[in-house]
C-alpha cells in the first residue's frame, strides 16, 4: 500500500526543535518556552557547531600529541 505523502526536506519546515528537550519551535529558535521560561537570549546554532568543532580540534590535537610522545 503506498501513500501519495509528499515529504519536505528539514529546511522546508515552518518549525525547529528544542536543543534542550526536542519539543517543536518556532523557525530559529533553539528553545522552546518551557525550556526558557525567562526568555533569556538562546544561543544561535552556530555557537553548538563551534563548540563541536573544537572538541573535535582539540581531540586531535591531544591524539597527536600522544602519538608522538609514544613513537
Amino acid at each position: 500500500m503506498t501513500t501519495n505523502v509528499r515529504r519536505l526536506p528539514p529546511m522546508a519546515r515552518a518549525y525547529d526543535q528544542c536543543v534542550r528537550c526536542g519539543k517543536a519551535t518556532q523557525w530559529g529558535h533553539s528553545v522552546c518556552r518551557e525550556c526558557n521560561p525567562a526568555g533569556l537570549p538562546e544561543p544561535s546554532p552556530s555557537q553548538y557547531h563551534a563548540t563541536v568543532f573544537t572538541v573535535v580540534l582539540l581531540v586531535m590535537v591531544v591524539l597527536a600529541l600522544i602519538g608522538i610522545a609514544l613513537h
